[in-house]
């Protein structure tokens, strides 16, 4: 939780399911355990203006039930803005945005950060991801995507090789650090943030 009631979370979600021959380790549990960390990391300096809310999300191999479920029960729910780790566990290159132009100097600051880290900033053309679409598509919401660089996902996903021992945690404690970046900034935004018209 917050500061401020008043303001509406930050929602960051994953899923966590599998395919018939992988345990899901890639594809998408390792997302739960980024945002996860991410969240509780955003928060180590004192609790963030804004809620950080996390969706684990299920079966979004089946028909993306849980996001599509998140999207129809919080429909009349504010939210400030949603994020998705759904591709893997290797470094975060690039961000993306879809912000509008009053927001160029939270975009501004997000991309300042990330570069210090290594990560691009890229066009903005952000769209989030299954888990989180419904609730995007409820309430046309801003949304910040961190891409993973994805040379080894198709490999890996949906096969019998997406286990855990194919992460690499150099590169997962990278993505963490991406994501707890992006929360720790977008959480103390006080101001309205919006998507680009």
């Amino acid at each position: 939780p917050g500061r401020d009631p008043a303001l509406p979370p930050i929602l960051v979600a994953c899923h966590l399911d599998s395919w018939d021959l992988g345990t899901g380790a890639f594809d998408d549990a390792a997302g739960c355990g980024i945002i996860t960390d991410a969240a509780l990391r955003a928060q180590a300096g004192g609790k963030p203006l804004r809620t950080i809310r996390v969706l684990w999300a299920g079966a979004e191999e089946v028909g993306i039930f849980g996001g599509a479920a998140y999207g129809a029960a919080h429909a009349a729910e504010p939210h400030a803005l949603a994020m998705e780790s759904d591709f893997g566990a290797d470094r975060v290159w690039r961000v993306q945005f879809n912000l509008s132009a009053a927001n160029k100097p939270l975009r501004d600051r997000l991309a300042a950060a990330l570069g210090l880290l290594g990560i691009a900033a890229g066009a903005d053309k952000a769209g989030g991801g299954a888990d989180v679409g419904a609730i995007i598509a409820a309430q046309k919401l801003p949304v910040i995507d961190l891409a993973h660089a994805g040379t080894r996902y198709f490999d890996l996903h949906h096969t019998p090789d997406d286990t855990l021992d194919k992460i690499d945690p150099v590169q997962l404690e990278q993505n963490v650090t991406a994501w707890a970046t992006v929360l720790e900034i977008v959480a103390n935004e006080p101001g309205v943030i919006a998507p680009a018209d």
